[in-house]
């Protein structure tokens, strides 16, 4: 699969455009041309992660976090060339992707927390039954 090759691109164009922020960091508007690469990036970054995490086995595995991460990926995608076509302040743009980023990291951050107690929970009633099964 060569879905690595257009994730590393992106990396490396989202670090190139970072120069051209900084060096515009007192304009009142993001130059065209490094809102549409970072942000384009951020895109393409978040695609591409979803299409390589289906080549993995827990894709089917865990489809309860997996699916709606996947759309989760797709709408903040969307949302980060919205903000690259809308070319806000560098620190503006800035902040608005870090925030954009974070998304899904705390749908599947909140995700596994919430089916970490559950399976916590299962397992310390299937080790109570188990030993129940042993005294008897």
């Amino acid at each position: 699969m060569l879905v690595h090759m257009p994730l590393t691109a992106a990396v490396a164009a989202m670090g190139a455009a970072m120069v051209g922020l900084v060096e515009h960091a007192h304009d009142s508007r993001t130059p065209a041309a490094t809102a549409w690469v970072l942000c384009g990036g951020a895109a393409v970054v978040l695609c591409a992660t979803m299409v390589l995490a289906t080549s993995l086995r827990v894709w089917d595995l865990d489809r309860g976090l997996h699916r709606p991460l996947a759309r989760t990926c797709v709408v903040v995608a969307v949302m980060c060339v919205g903000v690259g076509a809308a070319r806000p302040a560098p620190l503006v743009l800035g902040l608005a992707l870090v925030l954009l980023l974070g998304v899904p990291w705390g749908l599947a951050v909140a995700y596994r927390l919430s089916h970490e107690e559950e399976s916590a929970a299962e397992e310390v009633s299937t080790v109570a039954e188990h030993q129940d099964d042993k005294r008897r």
